[in-house]
């Protein structure tokens, strides 16, 4: 069992530049990637998002790589050809609408392809310190998720008790609420008759009347559902879409108890086992 929230933020300094990776993961129903780079490491995206795929088995995970501080400048290049022909055509223009104006040097270097400025190349040195760096943070990331599992765990299990207890507290309220309905049943019909009346018809309604409240077979499915739950908590890998499964099924057979039954007692503890199913699957979104 396992958490999908998790999150590091490392920033590092060397040689050349320092730089930062950042990583959240965030719950999702599949296993998705995005990754935001610097120009300088665009080339390195597929070998980061397998990295990164292999190291999380489900859950939306967000890296941002940012590279600041350079501590050697970028060498630059004037196009003196380009910066010409712009003052050739400037003065021309000029000339040709009888605009007298100087045109001045820092005019001409802000126009378009006059600065030409090399891209920054990272070493294998400094790629090497990357990778490390987002190794730690991975690490990190998943330390998180597995403090954050639990947390998860615990309040799911306690959950589960409470649903438990209340469906046990269920099954032996039952029992009276049928007995007490056939009770009401016989002296309505005695009231109605003027006389104790003993029929096999009577018995007959009442044995109906006895199998339409019956809520022993949900009650078993819902103890069934339970246990595949507990065994299922302790299982590896991706279990979160199977927990939500069957935390669908308890509240299924839960509103069918619910439904069939007319006793107030009944209808307050399938209340509190529907909250703790609600509370279970909102869990269950964030495990993997």
């Amino acid at each position: 069992m396992e958490s999908m929230t998790g999150y590091a933020y490392l920033e590092k300094s060397i040689s050349k530049f320092s730089f930062s990776v950042e990583i959240k993961s965030l719950n999702s129903k599949y296993s998705e990637v995005y990754i935001n780079l610097p120009r300088t490491l665009r080339i390195e995206e597929m070998k980061i998002n397998s990295l990164l795929k292999k190291s999380f088995e489900r859950g939306k995970i967000e890296l941002f790589i940012e590279i600041f501080d350079w501590q050697e400048a970028k060498p630059t290049s004037l196009n003196e050809e380009l910066m010409k022909k712009y003052f050739k055509e400037i003065k021309k223009i000029s000339a040709d609408l009888g605009i007298k104006t100087e045109c001045k040097l820092d005019s001409l270097l802000a126009l378009d392809g006059i600065i030409n400025r090399e891209r920054a190349v990272i070493d294998k040195t400094s790629l090497k310190e990357i990778y490390l760096c987002i190794d730690k943070a991975i690490k990190k990331t998943l330390e998180m998720r597995v403090k954050e599992t639990d947390s998860i765990k615990k309040d799911i299990l306690n959950s589960i008790k409470l649903i438990s207890d209340n469906a046990n507290l269920i099954k032996k309220m039952s029992a009276k609420a049928v007995q007490i309905k056939q009770e009401n049943l016989k002296k309505r019909i005695n009231i109605l008759a003027g006389c104790n009346v003993e029929s096999e018809r009577l018995y007959a309604e009442i044995a109906i009347l006895a199998d339409k409240l019956d809520i022993n077979e949900e009650l078993v499915r819902l103890n069934d559902h339970i246990d595949k739950f507990k065994n299922t908590v302790k299982k590896k890998g991706q279990i979160g879409k199977i927990l939500d499964f069957l935390s669908q099924e308890m509240f299924r057979e839960i509103n069918t108890v619910s439904s069939k039954s007319n006793s107030s007692e009944i209808a307050h503890a399938s209340v509190e086992i529907k909250n703790h199913i609600d509370k279970i699957r909102e869990h269950c979104r964030n495990i993997v």
